[in-house]
């Protein structure tokens, strides 16, 4: 077994496309007893439950591995390693994993999902699996589902599927006791606690309720929106109790800086509910940039909230922590001590952005307490931290002649780990050290090379990556990552990359998943496989899914359409791509969660030249701040607020609900080139292809295996087709021509 480190902001390991289960890791805890001898494949996601302790691995072959002490993969024979298949959350965003294949001229669907099942009072999670066979052949097949021992069937139904029918197996099993020891159910109990279709429909209504106390989006690219909903549920089917874990595979316990990293999204999202909860499960044990941000999810928490008291009671220790950075500048010129943040010793950038960041929450938090003295004593611990970091960077920079921010204050990148070929590190302060734009919410000015060299940066970094597409960072070293959304965070203080966290998203979706809307800590490399639309992970290492990556990838795209400053100010739309304002287009967030417990709505629309901003909700009590990449030095005009024009920002004051902006010029667009819809069609299942229904452009269909016509989304047709350009959508020149459809791009 390759040794693996962990953790860091990534860990190094296995380049192969396994993780065996069992072993305990150099460098890192020992996992539980082995869950099975076979080995992890790339293509791995879960099943689960709220809360629960040991969640089932699911594969793409329509099986799940089962742990807390059955230790047993279990599965279903139908399946025959078909050519082509797909993969996906059923309703888009759920956590009832279909696979889908075709065989013998029928349609095979494997459904599994779990849901919470009480009996005799104790609580169980239940997979619930459905197989559905489709026979769009004109003869009758044989087609048995062969199940698994263990599956315990809850209906009855023929192997022989008639010429156009469908038959539908169902099947349950116990998976986990949320940690109990007490025994598994009786097979009759569980098969008597009702069907398929009641528990589905109860496992959707709980998460639906439960994605209701959050934000929600309403973007160009819907696959973003289902993006965030599922990987809000798998981050609550990782946890356990109310441990936020990073991973059910390999990483299944609570790591550091990773808790404050997916608490902090969580906080950000508005799930603050079961803060207290969470904030209590903070722990400093591991790395030293999670003590230096540890304030930041209480002053995050204390923001949204305005729940002082329960931030006093715990003032303390957010204290102590804070202190604990003046006490560990002991690096070059006064900076941050060395440390192993990207898994190698070194003074790292990172280090002292997250300590930077750390002083500004706990001086939000002082001042919002009445404590004076601390917040006096932050702001001063602060400016001189500022000044020591950026005297560093620059002394560096000018004795190696750097056009670039390097990820050690006292290296160039070709001296360190950040030099090696795909290795993603040379971006690890764009994200992890949050003080470019966090710092920034949190009321940092800024100034300096971290502010001026940002954009150049982004520019240095993707110009260095060997055979690369756009829009991934690398790996360590590798592909991608699941952190390769989040590393666009700083972009959002940029000049030029504001919108790169929302591409960067996109690329994951188009290219990384090793699930559905799942994925890897780190990838290695990925391509096209059997599951089809796009490309996929082709080897893992870490977790999968790995929460961590999620909660960066979740925030970035929330704060790129709306985010709260500490003076009580929002902006909206700083990292909006521009071809998300083409007419017809809406980009939105409702119930995001603002200071004293209240929650807004934003909504831009967009008409040729004109912008509108529509606010819903609570008004903030700083005012609004709208402003999208496309402004800059394009404002003609504003029907309400106060415009600045360089900057490409539309002030509005408390208390206002809407304004359009008029752009100067109106964004355009270059042509990528036609579309295959044929293609496309086959690629999601419809291996009838594309059909013409009628004599305009909207009368595109996909042709089901049964022959039924479906709607299909020509935006996300040119996605598929040019998924290395994110910025990729479609568009008619005339809507009477149904051949007028072509891909464009910013």
């Amino acid at each position: 077994m390759p040794t693996v480190r962990r953790p860091g902001f990534r860990r190094t390991g296995s380049v192969a496309a396994v993780l065996l289960l069992g072993i305990a890791l150099t460098g890192a805890p020992p996992h539980p007893p082995a869950a099975q001898a076979a080995a992890l494949p790339a293509a791995i996601g879960v099943l689960g439950w709220d809360g629960d302790q040991d969640a089932p691995f699911a594969y793409n072959d329509g099986s799940f591995h089962i742990r807390a002490g059955k230790n047993v993969t279990v599965g279903f024979g139908i399946y025959n390693n078909p050519a082509t298949m797909q993969w996906y959350n059923a309703g888009g965003y759920y956590p009832a994993l279909v696979t889908q294949f075709e065989r013998d001229n029928t349609t095979v669907r494997i459904t599994n999902f779990a849901d919470l099942v009480t009996l005799a009072g104790n609580d169980y999670e239940a997979v619930y699996s459905r197989v559905s066979v489709t026979n769009h052949d004109t003869v009758q097949h044989t087609e048995n589902p062969a199940p698994s021992a263990g599956l315990l069937p809850l209906n009855s139904a023929p192997t022989t599927v008639a010429a156009g029918q469908t038959v539908v197996h169902d099947y349950v099993i116990a998976t986990d006791r949320f940690g109990n020891g007490y025994s598994w159910p009786a097979d009759s109990a569980l098969s008597a606690a009702g069907g398929f279709d009641a528990h589905y429909s109860h496992m959707t209504s709980y998460w639906d309720a439960r994605l209701a106390g959050v934000v929600t989006l309403n973007l160009p690219d819907p696959r973003l929106v289902n993006a965030i909903k599922a990987g809000y549920i798998y981050t609550n089917i990782v946890k356990d109790g109310n441990n936020l874990n990073v991973g059910e595979n390999n990483y299944d316990r609570l790591f550091d800086h990773d808790l404050i990293g997916i608490l902090t999204s969580l906080l950000t999202q508005g799930d603050l509910a079961n803060a207290h909860a969470y904030l209590r499960t903070l722990i400093t044990n591991e790395y030293p940039d999670a003590v230096y941000k540890f304030s930041w999810p209480w002053a995050v928490y204390l923001e949204k909230s305005g729940d002082k008291a329960f931030v006093q009671a715990n003032f303390a220790q957010i204290q102590n922590n804070a202190h604990a950075i003046a006490a560990n500048a002991t690096g070059p010129g006064g900076t941050m001590r060395s440390s192993n943040a990207v898994d190698t010793e070194g003074n790292w950038t990172i280090d002292d952005q997250s300590a930077l960041l750390g002083l500004l929450a706990y001086r939000y938090i002082a001042d919002k307490l009445g404590n004076t003295t601390e917040a006096t004593w932050a702001g001063n611990e602060y400016n001189t931290l500022f000044s020591a970091v950026n005297t560093q960077l620059q002394k560096t920079i000018s004795a190696n002649h750097l056009g670039y921010l390097p990820c050690a204050v006292d290296l160039p990148n070709t001296a360190d780990r950040c030099g090696n070929t795909n290795d993603a590190n040379w971006a690890s302060f764009l994200l992890f050290g949050r003080w470019n734009w966090d710092g920034y919410l949190f009321g940092a000015a800024q100034t300096g090379p971290m502010t001026t060299l940002l954009d150049a940066t982004y520019d240095y970094g993707f110009a260095h990556l060997a055979g690369l597409p756009s829009h991934t960072y690398g790996g360590y070293t590798g592909y991608s990552t699941g952190y390769n959304a989040g590393y666009g965070e700083a972009g959002l203080a940029s000049a030029r990359h504001r919108s790169e966290g929302v591409y960067d998203y996109e690329f994951m979706v188009n290219n990384t998943q090793s699930a559905p809307f799942s994925w890897w800590e780190g990838i290695p490399s990925a391509g096209a496989t059997a599951w089809t639309p796009g490309g996929h992970a082709t080897a893992g290492t870490g977790s999968s899914p790995h929460m961590w990556g999620q909660a960066n990838a979740s925030k970035v795209l929330v704060d790129s359409l709306i985010a709260e400053k500490s003076d009580g100010r929002v902006v909206v739309g700083r990292g909006v791509p521009t071809e998300w304002l083409r007419t017809g287009k809406t980009v939105g967030a409702a119930n995001y969660p603002i200071a004293g417990g209240n929650r807004m709505g934003a909504t831009i629309t967009s008409s040729g030249k004109d912008i509108t901003l529509t606010l819903s909700g609570t008004a903030p009590a700083g005012g609004v701040v709208f402003t999208v990449p496309a402004f800059t030095g394009n404002i003609a005009s504003a029907t309400a607020g106060t415009v600045d024009n360089a900057n490409g920002t539309v002030t509005l004051p408390p208390g206002s609900t809407s304004t359009t902006v008029t752009l100067t010029t109106a964004p355009t667009y270059r042509q990528l080139g036609g579309l295959d819809l044929s293609a496309y069609c086959r690629s999601t299942g419809d291996i009838g292809g594309v059909s013409l229904d009628g004599t305009t452009a909207a009368d595109w269909r996909c042709v089901t295996p049964t022959g039924a016509h479906v709607s299909l989304d020509v935006d996300d047709a040119c996605a598929w087709q040019y998924r290395f350009n994110e910025a990729a959508f479609s568009q008619y020149t005339s809507a009477s021509d149904p051949y007028s459809w072509k891909c464009y791009s910013t």
